[in-house]
């Protein structure tokens, strides 16, 4: 009774995670049992399953893989490809790879973490991002998401590109600006079997232009989206609100709708040195902010939910398939959040700059504390992922915040805001990684909570008593 594992299907593991079936090309895992991942490491195109015993468990795995596709029964041997067998990898697991391949941009944005076009950051030079490509496929990654800058600028991207896949990871999205975005593009990227989601900013009709800094960005930006959306690919869009275009949210979501984009998040803008340089008394506080997104709850409802979703950074999360979610309160108010990773998100990703620094996210590029995290050309990445300033931050706890910042501890609201990001802490706090996120602080101790809490309570509520005659009426 010989087995083998169909095409596309291959075993790895890393530290902690040592037993997982990947989907190619697409890269899916799927975490597995003890006994089921020792029953498919038999499925090897050469043992015969009828000389071993084979435990409940391990037959019943048997069935249902079988069932599923993902072995198949063989009347003769045949050996697995190379890629198939299990492989595992002395590092800690991460899902995806966010990778700024370049600090260089074709726009002049007024807000840009990394003072782009003069590239503060720089960026890797042919052989060392190959070589950074290389050292990510040997820690077994195996998603990359590319970013900049403006990635498309760089000269050798579809070099980049396919020494990602050479090595059989794939890229999830591009985040672009649109201007360099064609169908050529897009076609070579078909050409070689990706189809990534594209990330386009867009801040806004009639802003987009003044905050990107080139004349005409709006429209190349809404020419990109409308061209990926007829090619079938799936978009989302960022828009960055300040004084300007804090009342343009609706008009922008219809021109956005009108180019098939249905997932927007909007947030207030970072306080970079550029954006405090140029926003030209355009920058809101924390608490004007919010003001401005607090009607834009009811609106979504009131308007019968027109987007997919609408994320309004800070305050909430608003979907037409699931409840609200209110951004603010990602734990129930008890202990149980003390055992939680700090930021889940860096957790499982991780984020590296253009000069190939490792960071747990892209606003840490224009934190004070960013030189405290490793380059990967100077340490390796395995080690960035095994044993660094890097990996000892992303495993910290609540609990060990709380530890270390009294006032944290010492909060009313500590197990519900669960100490806010660290990222904003750093930047808008005490520019501290373990200080205080006095965004969180605002939102919670001036009662902004509640009041989101009450607006999305009572649109969601209003919105519903609706719902039968809408249906009817459809």
């Amino acid at each position: 009774m010989l087995y083998k594992l169909t095409p596309g299907h291959i075993l790895r593991g890393w530290e902690q995670m040592a037993h997982v079936l990947i989907r190619r090309p697409q890269n899916l895992i799927r975490p597995l049992p003890a006994e089921t991942f020792q029953l498919l490491l038999l499925c090897d195109g050469e043992t015969d399953l009828s000389r071993i015993p084979l435990t409940p468990g391990m037959e019943a795995a048997r069935l249902q893989y079988e069932q599923e596709g993902v072995i198949a029964p063989l009347s003769a041997p045949q050996p697995l490809e190379p890629d198939q067998y299990y492989k595992y990898y002395k590092n800690r697991y991460v899902q995806s790879i966010f990778w700024s391949i370049t600090g260089r941009c074709n726009f002049r944005c007024r807000h840009c973490f990394m003072d782009a076009p003069d590239a503060l950051l720089g960026e890797l030079s042919t052989a060392d991002a190959l070589n950074l490509i290389d050292q990510m496929a040997d820690c077994g990654v195996l998603r990359v998401d590319l970013t900049g800058g403006e990635p498309l600028v760089r000269r050798d991207f579809w070099q980049l590109v396919d020494r990602i896949l050479a090595h059989h990871m794939t890229i999830g999205k591009l985040y672009t600006n649109g201007w360099l975005l064609t169908n050529a593009v897009l076609d070579e990227f078909e050409r070689r079997g990706l189809r990534p989601a594209i990330s386009i900013s867009f801040d806004g009709v009639g802003w987009h232009d003044w905050m990107r800094g080139i004349p005409g960005a709006e429209q190349a930006a809404l020419r990109a989206l409308k061209l990926c959306h007829e090619r079938g690919l799936q978009t989302d869009v960022e828009m960055c609100i300040h004084r300007g275009n804090q009342n343009t949210l609706p008009q922008t979501i219809e021109a956005l709708r009108a180019v098939g984009v249905q997932d927007l998040k909007v947030s207030n803008v970072s306080e970079t040195p550029l954006w405090c340089s140029h926003s030209e008394g355009n920058s809101l506080t924390q608490q004007e902010y919010t003001e401005a997104m607090l009607p834009y709850i009811h609106w979504y409802y009131k308007t019968g939910r027109p987007i997919r979703q609408l994320i309004l950074a800070g305050v909430i999360v608003l979907r037409q398939d699931r409840p609200y979610k209110i951004i603010a309160k990602p734990y129930d108010g008890s202990e149980k959040c003390l055992n939680c990773h700090l930021c889940s998100a860096a957790r499982f990703s991780c984020y590296i700059a253009p000069d190939g620094r490792l960071l747990p996210c892209m606003p840490m590029t224009a934190s004070p504390e960013q030189d405290r995290f490793p380059k990967v050309q100077e340490i390796g990445l395995r080690q960035g992922l095994q044993d660094s300033f890097y990996l000892e931050f992303v495993d910290r706890r609540i609990k060990d915040l709380f530890a270390m910042n009294a006032e944290c501890a010492a909060c009313q609201y500590r197990y519900q805001c669960g100490g806010g990001c660290r990222a904003t802490a750093v930047l808008h706090g005490d520019q501290n990684l373990m200080g205080c996120d006095r965004i969180m602080c605002t939102l919670w101790k001036e009662g902004y909570v509640q009041r989101i809490t009450e607006a999305a309570q009572k649109a969601e509520a209003e919105y519903n008593a609706k719902v039968p005659q809408n249906t009817a009426s459809d």
